[in-house]
């Protein structure tokens, strides 16, 4: 019987990764699944999970079949090494138009007059378009 059968798993992987030429062939798979992008909340992740998936990369969500799972560890998406590239390319996109909407100033709703954060397109009170958005222009057509 072969000495690793009684060896704890998590010590097998602890001394794969301490050697730099194991480490180097487990870095190195390409349908091995990575952690791209760590989310807030599980929402903000399908979201992300959804944009990529968009851009025929490939992803799923940490955790996303463990539907009674407590949030102790943030929700991750996972993508395929093979893309990562293209995956970081997308998710700097989407960072710098989330890190965009949160230096919008907040606005006045023209339609019923209520202050609405910065970062919302639609009113929250009455879901009036903001001013200068593409949804109030096809609106005025």
């Amino acid at each position: 019987m072969p000495i690793w059968r009684n060896v704890p798993f998590a010590i097998i992987a602890a001394n794969v990764r301490s050697d730099p030429y194991q480490q180097e062939a487990i870095l190195s798979d390409a349908d091995e699944l990575i952690a791209i992008y760590e989310a807030a909340n599980v929402t903000e992740a399908h979201f992300v999970k959804n944009i990529l998936i968009d851009e025929g990369i490939e992803a799923s969500v940490s955790e996303e079949d463990q539907p009674l799972s407590l949030p102790i560890t943030p929700t991750s998406v996972l993508i395929f090494r093979r893309d990562e590239d293209r995956a970081r390319a997308v998710i700097d996109k989407y960072d710098e138009e989330q890190e965009a909407r949160a230096d919008r100033p907040d606005w006045k709703c023209a339609k019923c007059g209520a202050t609405v954060i910065g970062a919302f397109d639609e009113c929250d009170a009455c879901g009036a378009p903001r001013p200068g958005t593409e949804e109030e222009e096809e609106g005025d057509e």
